[in-house]
């Protein structure tokens, strides 16, 4: 347990070197920092929360930052709508459903 504990520390503070090293403009080092959190979950056999997973670059290993590495888009769909993130570095896209709540009819 001590073990998942420390792995999940240091995953959390590798990701925040990695934003802050983005900020700056040094991708190498962030890419690095990704790298080795990927490496230590990986090890200890941890599942990264979802807020951490959709922010890296799975082609490239870079956090996503909207509007610096990041181009975030809704598109309006006939059943639904989408989010569409695309990376601005190496062009990754992935989208994400909006799920959308059932109305009844006002008939009854």
């Amino acid at each position: 347990m001590f073990l998942r504990d420390l792995a999940l520390q240091r995953s959390y503070l590798l990701y925040n070197m990695a934003l802050e090293r983005v900020r700056r403009g040094d991708y190498e080092l962030a890419r690095r920092y990704i790298e080795i959190m990927l490496k230590i979950t990986s090890k200890a056999n941890l599942k990264l929360p979802r807020r951490i997973k959709r922010s890296i670059c799975r082609r490239c290993y870079i956090p996503l930052i909207p509007g610096l590495t990041l181009s975030v888009r809704i598109r309006s769909e006939g059943k639904g709508s989408r989010v569409v993130y695309k990376c601005l570095l190496c062009g990754w896209i992935r989208r994400f459903l909006i799920k959308t709540s059932k109305r009844r009819s006002v008939s009854e």
